[in-house]
């Protein structure tokens, strides 16, 4: 079996996934709001969409967990390696220059469609990312490495629950349209979009005090322009 045209499969599903899930918040803000016909038929439209696209998720989700079930013996061959300079000065310097060749972004801007390549945080440098799903699980398992005990109260932080109760961090995975553990024992959503998944990490970096000037994205388009 050809490990790469697994690791393209993969690709491709997280991608088209990601697409979809930023197109539910493009047709919202397309509705017209000052038209009470058009929000009731858009709102009803977004909750049927969004509950199809939510079933792909949960499906796309099953599948890559077989797929690295399957080739556990060639995971890292499978999932790519996310290349960081976290042990090396010299190497982060390097990746860091090699990021810069290209227009670094901040949080605050609109990645709807955009796709990642890699990011700096805090000075580290992490590249080899395909998805936003990875950009935003990297920096969850950085923040857990530098602050666990401040991170293992993000299950309980009051911020990361919505307000009809829905909690973007849960030790019950039942309580998330898609799951993902993570190393504090606990699970997060996943199923989000580009925008989304920026939004929240400013809510993160926010809990941890670190000023999101301190996080710069770099995307595959400009890299590959």
């Amino acid at each position: 079996m050809d490990i790469r045209k697994i690791q393209h499969i993969l690709e491709q599903l997280a991608d088209v996934n990601e697409q979809l899930v930023s197109l539910s918040d493009d047709i919202w803000l397309g509705i017209d709001h000052r038209d009470n016909e058009s929000i009731i038929e858009g709102s009803q439209f977004i909750q049927d969409y969004n509950l199809a696209t939510s079933q792909l998720s949960k499906a796309a989700a099953t599948v890559e967990q077989q797929l690295l079930t399957y080739f556990k013996n060639d995971i890292e061959s499978v999932q790519p390696v996310i290349e960081h300079g976290n042990d090396d000065t010299i190497k982060n310097q390097r990746m860091i220059k090699e990021l810069d060749r290209s227009k670094a972004y901040s949080l605050n801007d609109n990645f709807t469609y955009k796709r990642p390549y890699g990011f700096v945080l805090k000075g580290i440098a992490y590249t080899n990312i395909t998805t936003w799903k990875a950009v935003y699980l990297k920096v969850l398992h950085a923040l857990y490495k530098e602050s666990p005990a401040a991170f293992s109260e993000l299950v309980t932080d009051k911020r990361f629950i919505s307000k009809r109760g829905n909690p973007l961090f849960t030790e019950a995975p039942k309580k998330l349209r898609v799951a993902q553990s993570l190393p504090a024992g606990f699970y997060t959503e996943v199923n989000m979009s580009a925008n989304s998944i920026k939004d929240t990490l400013l809510q993160v970096l926010a809990y941890f005090s670190i000023d999101e000037k301190e996080m710069k994205i770099y995307l595959r388009e400009d890299r590959d322009a």
